[in-house]
């Protein structure tokens, strides 16, 4: 007798579908062969939205292992499955080489600088982009927020050298190394957000940034 088991993916949003017909698995053969050269070819799969990128990190036994860009929990996918080969077909999953550089403003801050009832007590701006780093955020942030970053960090009582940026000058700054222990200079990096131009810093350094969104307020009418 036919039968076919059903299940939910929990990142991908896609109901998977295990069949075992004749029709399915001659239809499998075909897909999963273009399946496997997505794979090899490409580094993430994505939602038609573009959205919820996973990074391809193995390949193994016709099983793909998945996990958020920038770290986090590693799914498995088996590639015989007939509702991802369709899912793959009508392009409802992607494979892609590339995630979208869209930069959004946000408040960056430190866990130190969080109160002990969870407020954020102090925060810079910056830029960020849906790439990460270890499950972290990767700032851009202009000069006027390494100053203020700088004052925060001796109201919090941070001040080793490898915890505050020396101001070389608008386009160059400097700090020392934690891991390395070696001074390191920043440069000073420009792109395009809405038709503007930003010049800021790249302030990532292997930090553990967390960020929230900043809400645009609407204006009464």
């Amino acid at each position: 007798m036919n039968t076919l088991n059903r299940s939910k993916h929990p990142q991908l949003g896609v109901s998977c579908v295990k069949y075992t017909t004749d029709e399915i698995r001659n239809k499998t053969k075909e897909g999963t062969m273009n399946i496997k050269e997505l794979i090899k070819n490409n580094k993430y799969i994505c939602n038609s939205d573009n959205k919820n990128y996973m990074e391809i990190t193995e390949f193994k036994d016709n099983k793909i292992s998945i996990c958020p860009q920038g770290g986090g929990f590693v799914k498995s996918i088996d590639i015989d499955n007939g509702k991802f080969i369709e899912d793959v077909v009508s392009k409802k999953i992607k494979f892609t080489n590339n995630m979208p550089m869209e930069w959004k403003k946000v408040k960056l801050f430190h866990d130190h600088w969080i109160s002990d009832n969870n407020k954020i007590e102090h925060y810079i701006e910056g830029y960020v982009t849906n790439h990460k780093w270890n499950g972290w955020s990767i700032p851009m942030v202009e000069l006027d927020q390494i100053k203020k970053f700088n004052e925060i960090q001796v109201k919090t009582k941070y001040m080793d050298d490898f915890a505050i940026f020396k101001i070389i000058d608008d386009e160059n700054i400097s700090i020392r190394d934690f891991n390395e222990d070696e001074i390191i200079t920043l440069e000073r990096s420009e792109f395009n957000v809405n038709g503007k131009t930003i010049k800021a810093f790249d302030v990532s350094l292997g930090w553990t940034w967390s960020e929230e969104e900043i809400k645009k307020i609407e204006r009464k009418k």
